[in-house]
């Protein structure tokens, strides 16, 4: 009869010189639960909500007084937005919000171009627009419009722009057209996306 060892068999598992990750074990790995499959240079930030502002609870009225902000003075940003509002009210006898979000809908472009290069030339392509980039340049271009406009102060300018843009009037309206006309003039780039 052949003799049995009374040693214990060396496994693989118990074997020091094989690495704990080299070693089958009986869990299978997936791509999320292996840490060689993990992207640590692919960060997706949390989206940032505006705070709404003290006097009208909105946040396009603090997104406007974000972008009328100058040297780090908000209070004046914030008053330059009030009166301009307290204006509109007594000329329109409206609530100066439901024609603020007309001036900004009516502003707010669907498409814009942006710069590809292809093969040594470069092409306007059309784009379409998510609506938070839509209504961050439709107050760009209202508080640009404004400045430029002729007048007194800045919130007698941003009253009358706010109001013209409302009834579909004013340089934003026609930077906004302008922007749709070249989107529609490059429709034939649009599959170089």
């Amino acid at each position: 009869m052949p003799r049995q060892s009374t040693a214990k068999k060396k496994t693989a598992k118990s074997d020091p010189i094989y690495h704990n990750r080299l070693v089958n074990t009986a869990k299978k790995k997936t791509a999320k639960s292996d840490p060689i499959y993990h992207n640590r240079s692919v960060h997706i930030a949390k989206k940032k909500t505006a705070k709404s502002d003290p006097i009208y609870h909105n946040r396009l009225v603090n997104m406007l007084v974000n972008r009328i902000l100058k040297h780090g003075k908000k209070s004046l940003a914030y008053r330059i937005l009030y009166r301009a509002m307290k204006k509109i009210q007594q000329r329109t006898e409206k609530n100066p919000l439901v024609v603020l979000r007309q001036a900004i809908r009516g502003v707010t472009p669907k498409v814009t171009v942006k710069a590809r290069r292809r093969s040594g030339s470069t092409y306007q392509v059309p784009i379409k627009i998510r609506s938070t980039k839509g209504k961050v340049l439709a107050i760009r271009w209202l508080l640009g419009a404004s400045r430029k406009r002729p007048g007194r102060n800045m919130d007698f300018k941003l009253s009358y722009e706010l109001m013209d843009a409302a009834r579909k009037r004013g340089n934003a309206i026609r930077k906004k057209e302008e922007t749709h006309r070249m989107a529609e003039a490059n429709r034939a780039f649009a599959h170089y996306r």
